[in-house]
């Protein structure tokens, strides 16, 4: 230290005079003043969710900024938000589209775009500066939004595909079964093989930006010049695609260039054009001949502009995948690869005219949720081989998407691979909870050097990659390709019970396993369908882990899109057409999540959006209730172990959900100012809890129903139990768990995800903590020890990777961590923090990522001694449940908390502290009892 002093510090003091001295102290503290400027930095600037977005189709946009503090007490006072159509203008505060001026508002989400009218195809710029409790001015960096085609009328290309240009659709919109099209004159041929479009431009001059609008039905590629445009796989989404059809939006400046150009598109199946063996209305249904919509906007460097896209000029030919299939697999010919079939070097001269469809009737919609990547790879290891010509890998891991290999082997050597979620005890794989999907890939060497293949229009639920070949062949690298949607990872869970963590890991591994632009039931067999409620009670523990909000935003349109015309009746699957089925546990769905939705994301417009829908579902339901009551359905809770279960049972479910979707649509009426709705919907809800009680409660022995598990606890859940039996509800709840089950739950899906709440709810977490923790049959423990997603029963049978028992996942963020939403403020303006801190953990930590910003609470805790960290976002606050007598001492960062000038003791009740903390960084410590 002293040698560099010496060295460097000591000969500049002597060089500088005095004046300049003070002149470089002087530039040091106000540098160093810049980089503290009150500790406050923009982390996030989203339009729509998402930063710097290039496919808006909104044209009133909504902007957020997400704000992080090193200090505490730190909070928002006011906005001004400016949107411009240069990076220039901003930098001296000119906003030539909007100024909304400064806004006197905390509010920091969901800003709704007020200025000019935006155009389809356009950069936008903006910035917002916001000012804090002491009126100081912090100004954002600039970052900008681009949007792509707003009108139906700005698609010039046209849909082309090869086959009839009139396909025999029927006015429901789809195909239920083979039978249903054998009667008409023009029936479907079905094409399965994967097809090739191409075609070649020449652009006039030096070109300056291009963006490429495009899709394909089912599943496509596109090439520019050879090489592939993007990192999509299995896109589009599917969507209702009778209703509307999800584009994608890219920015192709780098791949075009003046002169010739190659464009390409190779289409497979996906779900839009199913091999007939699969129509049916629970598995698929067929909409159509493969076809895509190609459209390229190009400007030029003298400012003049061109479009073009798919049209008639377009030839087609023959794809290498043989066979495609969602549900089977694929066999892939790499002899019928067309070399250089995307470049300006290939003769096409055997192509053939395309077809141009000209009655595609669906909306064309911008995809701005995540899309679906490959995210990630998994190194396997190989198990011994079960047979000659036999070799199986284990990946180690349950998960969504497929196997590459790197081979070398003779011309016409098949190679194939099966996939599987179990093995069994000689080391074959397990195909049984495939059903009846064949789940294979096959692969045709064309014998030239070292090939690699991977699919690219199907994929697999798996664990096991079983590798055999009809001839001899090299297999140089085997890798696991972990494929879904791309939703950010935003939660994070951890704690002293290694069954709790490995529970959490696995559902997170189940999220992310059957979000494939919608959220699926399973990734495996001949399934893989949206049903709601699936959805509905995994939605909790979705949106603690990952960014949901675009990936259920789409998904909802989707639902509202099938709602029947005539009765206001909801599907309970989707995406897929409306069809009639009586299950108001599952069609309720699209009103909880909406009301989650508004709740974690602080998004007005989600509820005044689907409002209507919402409305006719319930006149719906009114016209099928009688007395207030509903019919019983065919699920109940499903997959009860209750003893004599049958479908359906509880009778009582679909009145309950009755109840609750009353309150949810008094709610939203108040946030939506519509009162006399509000002042209905409360009267319905009255009227309906009151004959619900009437009927399903037994005054003498406390019981609804049975008394099983889910005919208490629901109840309990929604809070509809009267309070002079509440006690006695909870307690014969209770006696079934611990007395009549010795400790075990008999809770099917609805069940496992509202049991648990009811019990935390209603001062019993204990017990719901008994049950996660047990170890023999039934509960979680037995997944556990044998796979690494989450499985479908209790029983282990079937389907091996089901999120929907992971609804478990939230109870450990909201009641063991302890973070919970505060319904009075959504969006997390202000939230809850009260762990119930179990006994015998001694520690836990979580986090997750709001509209607000990152949320942590971690706590330790010694005998009864407990240290607990939380972290509250800039310009929110909590209130933070703390246990102990009524004389406690409470500290915080080793002061008295009552001492603190920014926290607020708001008092003691039922054995809690209640205070309430603004932004920033905290430790209590304190005695639990």
């Amino acid at each position: 230290m002293t040698k560099w002093f010496k060295k460097i510090i000591f000969p500049l003091f002597r060089r500088l005079t005095l004046f300049r001295l003070l002149a470089v102290l002087t530039l040091v503290l106000i540098s160093s003043c810049r980089l503290s400027a009150g500790n406050l930095t923009f982390d996030r600037l989203l339009v729509e969710y998402t930063e710097a977005p290039t496919n808006i189709s909104q044209s009133h946009p909504r902007f957020s900024w997400i704000v992080t503090s090193e200090k505490r007490n730190q909070v928002q006072t006011a906005f001004r938000l400016l949107v411009s159509s240069s990076r220039a203008s901003l930098a001296s505060n000119r906003a030539d589209l909007w100024d909304s001026g400064k806004k006197l508002s905390a509010t920091t989400s969901n800003v709704i775009y007020h200025g000019k009218e935006l155009a389809s195809n356009q950069k936008y710029y903006w910035k917002v500066i916001i000012w804090d409790g002491k009126d100081q001015a912090f100004e954002s960096p600039v970052t900008s939004f681009e949007t792509s085609l707003f009108y139906d009328h700005e698609w010039k290309a046209l849909w082309i595909g090869k086959g009839p240009a009139d396909e025999p659709l029927p006015a429901k919109g789809f195909y239920g079964s083979v039978k249903e099209q054998a009667g008409l004159k023009d029936t479907v041929i079905h094409e399965g093989r994967s097809l090739l479009l191409r075609k070649e431009i020449a652009c006039a001059r030096k070109i300056k930006t291009a963006k490429a609008f495009i899709t394909g039905l089912g599943f496509y590629e596109f090439y520019i010049n050879g090489k592939r445009v993007g990192d999509l796989v299995l896109t589009p989404a599917k969507t209702p695609y009778h209703k509307h059809i999800l584009y994608d939006t890219y920015d192709v400046t780098s791949l075009l260039k003046q002169g010739k150009n190659a464009l390409g598109i190779h289409l497979g199946n996906g779900w839009y054009n199913p091999y007939k063996k699969w129509w049916n209305q629970y598995r698929m249904q067929w909409f159509g001949a493969k076809k895509a919509i190609l459209q390229i906007h190009i400007t030029y460097d003298d400012g003049s502009t061109e479009i073009t896209g798919t049209d008639k000029s377009w030839s087609w030919s023959d794809g290498p995948a043989l066979y495609n299939c969602i549900y089977d697999g694929e066999v892939y010919d790499a002899n019928g690869q067309k070399r250089g079939w995307n470049t300006t070097d290939y003769n096409a001269g055997d192509w053939k005219p395309v077809t141009v469809y000209a009655n595609v009737k669906a909306k064309l919609v911008s995809q701005q949720m995540p899309p679906i990547r490959e995210i990630s790879e998994i190194r396997p290891t190989e198990v011994q081989s079960p047979g000659t010509g036999i070799r199986v890998f284990d990946m180690g891991q349950n998960f969504t998407g497929w196997a590459r290999i790197f081979l070398t082997g003779n011309k016409n050597t098949r190679v194939t691979m099966r996939f599987a979620e179990d093995i069994k005890p000689d080391g074959n794989i397990d195909v049984s909870s495939n059903e009846n999907a064949g789940a294979t890939a096959q692969y045709i060497l064309s014998g030239e050097g070292t090939e690699v293949y991977e699919p690219s229009f199907t994929y697999f639920g798996f664990r096991y990659v079983e590798i055999t070949s009809d001839k001899p062949f090299t297999l140089n690298e085997v890798t696991g390709r972990v494929v879904h949607s791309a939703n950010t990872p935003v939660g994070n869970f951890e704690c002293g019970n290694d069954l709790v963590n490995k529970i959490h890991k696995a559902t997170v591994w189940s999220q992310k396993s059957n979000m494939l632009g919608y959220p699926m039931d399973c990734p495996q067999r001949d399934e893989r369908l949206g049903w709601l409620g699936d959805a509905q009670v995994s939605a909790d523990q979705a949106m603690f882990n990952f960014d949901m909000a675009l990936f259920y935003q789409n998904w909802f349109r989707g639902i509202r899109d099938n709602q029947n015309e005539v009765t206001g009746d909801l599907p309970i699957i989707s995406p897929q057409p409306y069809m009639p089925d009586e299950g108001i546990e599952w069609s309720s769905t699209y009103l909880i999540m909406l009301w989650q939705f508004y709740l974690n994301y602080g998004d007005e417009n989600i509820l005044r959006e689907h409002y209507p829908a919402m409305n006719r579902y319930m006149e719906f339901l009114a016209g099928l209730s009688k007395n207030h009551i509903l019919p019983q359905g065919w699920i109940g809770d499903w997959g009860s172990l209750v003893f004599g279960w049958k479908e359906g049972q509880p009778e009582s479910v679909p009145s309950a959900f009755y109840i609750l979707n009353a309150r949810i649509m008094a709610k939203t009426a108040a946030v939506l100012g519509y009162d006399a709705d509000k002042k209905k919907f409360d009267l319905l809800e009255n009227d309906i809890t009151k004959v619900y009680n009437q009927k399903y409660l037994n005054l003498q022995t406390g019981n609804y129903l049975a008394g099983s598990q889910m005919d208490n606890a629901f109840p309990l859940y929604l809070d509809i139990v009267p309070d002079t039996l509440r006690q006695k509800v909870l307690d014969n709840l209770v006696a079934d768990i611990e007395n009549t089950n010795h400790m075990h739950l008999t809770t099917g899906v609805l069940g496992t995800k509202y049991m648990p709440e009811a019990l935390a709810i209603n001062g019993r977490a204990d017990i719901a903590w008994k049950l996660i923790n047990q170890k023999s049959y039934p509960g979680w423990n037995q997944m556990m020890e044998k796979y690494t997603t989450v499985c479908e029963f209790w029983t282990l049978k079937q389907s091996k990777n089901h999120v929907m028992m992971g609804s478990i996942d939230a109870w450990f963020y909201k009641y063991v961590a302890g973070i919970q939403i505060d319904p009075a403020h959504p969006g997390f303006e202000k939230f809850i923090i009260k762990p119930v801190f179990p006994e015998g953990l001694s520690h836990a930590s979580a986090s997750t990522g709001t509209i607000k910003g990152r949320i942590s609470v971690s706590w330790e805790k010694q005998n009864d001694h407990v240290l607990m960290n939380v972290h509250v976002p800039f310009s929110t606050s909590a209130m933070v449940y703390i246990p102990g007598k009524r004389d406690a001492e409470i500290t915080e960062g080793g002061r008295n908390l009552k001492n603190i000038p920014e926290i607020r003791y708001h008092g003691y009740k039922d054995g809690l502290h209640e205070v309430e903390i603004p932004s920033g960084d905290y430790q209590f410590s304190f005695n639990q009892k």
